[in-house]
């Protein structure tokens, strides 16, 4: 596979996401970013496909779903092939081994120094 085009309406609180992910200059993408962004619902949405499983919308159940996982040939991506790791267990909460598998240690460190900035400075400006 060279290419993968994602079509997404109405599942798991995605509301609509068209994108594609190029292959030809790398063998994996890993999707880093905070909290609120839509990467939980991706990942269920993912899991329904290697499932084989319809998706939905979490919410609003009657809305109509469109799930489109294509390659370049635009043939269906085969849900067999698709491994969705979780990066957060309820009852054991984020791993480093899973942190490190997600990203390079160092650009994992920078993120979260960043993040530990930023709460900093929220907690500054929430006081007064």
């Amino acid at each position: 596979m060279k290419k993968m085009l994602i079509e997404l309406e109405n599942c798991h609180g995605i509301k609509k996401l068209c994108t594609e992910f190029d292959f030809r200059q790398h063998s994996a993408y890993a999707i880093y970013a905070p909290n609120g962004t839509m990467k939980t619902s991706l990942a269920h949405t993912f899991h329904d496909l290697a499932e084989n499983q319809e998706s939905h919308d979490m919410v609003f159940r009657t809305r109509k779903t469109k799930r489109r996982v294509v390659d370049e040939t635009d043939v269906e991506i085969d849900g067999s092939k698709v491994v969705v790791i979780a990066s957060y267990d309820e009852e054991l909460g984020m791993t480093e081994e899973v942190s490190t598998l997600l990203v390079n240690s160092s650009l994992r460190k920078q993120y979260e120094k960043i993040h530990a900035v930023l709460e900093e400075k929220k907690m500054t400006y929430s006081k007064n």
